[in-house]
């Protein structure tokens, strides 16, 4: 009977297991695919944390998508704080990425528990992250709305493959915050190989905007 029940169990775990998580501490350069994050400014500068924010919710900044970082990723899961790189980023590297990203304290952030993962240096893991953050074209009517914008995930995923041709639109999957009728957009992602070509989405990307309608704030 105990090992019945102990099998009972072992299969319960196995069912209810988390899809993804982060595993830390793994070695530099070895991942499947990465993700670029978008973080849609508006969406931010409401929260709390925006709240005390400085350039990027200052007033009249009209910041929309800016990036939040590339992170390496397993099919399942995904590396943190990988062992044997250096946990230091230049001033002369931040200062070259923040014409694209919001603040030195989020660009060492990412470097630490995301850079680290990906086997290059400092400087060459920003100069990817902003070389493919300025291959994504923002559609039109995404730049700059100033009156909200309502979407669903599906619309935004297949509005940015028609802006961005030779993607489809499982390479993009918007993440909000609140489910059911309408959920805030928090951040768009895109996916590449680890050589910083298209690829589409994986497992770690699924649902994660299960709203039926998703509402980006105006840029203000």
């Amino acid at each position: 009977m105990k090992q019945i029940i102990a099998l009972m169990l072992t299969v319960a775990g196995l069912l209810f297991a988390p899809a993804a998580s982060e595993a830390r501490g793994e070695r530099p350069g070895l991942f499947d695919y990465y993700v670029l994050s978008l973080s849609w400014s508006p969406s931010f500068c409401l929260s709390k944390a925006g709240k005390r924010a400085g350039r990027q919710c200052a007033p009249g900044a009209r910041k929309g998508f800016v990036l939040h970082g590339l992170w390496p990723q397993f099919k399942r899961g995904w590396p943190s704080q990988c062992r044997g790189a250096k946990r230091f980023v230049p001033d002369a590297v931040i200062r070259d990425v923040l014409d694209v990203m919001p603040g030195k304290g989020l660009v060492i952030h990412e470097w630490r528990k995301h850079g680290t993962c990906s086997g290059l240096s400092a400087r060459a893991y920003f100069g990817l992250a902003e070389k493919l953050f300025r291959k994504i074209a923002i559609p039109k009517a995404y730049r700059q709305p100033a009156a909200p914008l309502v979407r669903s995930p599906r619309q935004i995923a297949q509005d940015f493959a028609r802006a961005n041709p030779g993607m489809t639109a499982d390479m993009f999957a918007p993440v909000c915050r609140g489910r059911g009728g309408r959920a805030r957009l928090v951040e768009l992602r895109v996916c590449f190989t680890p050589t910083g070509h298209p690829s589409r989405c994986g497992v770690n990307e699924r649902g994660q905007c299960r709203a039926r309608q998703v509402v980006l704030p105006p840029v203000r």
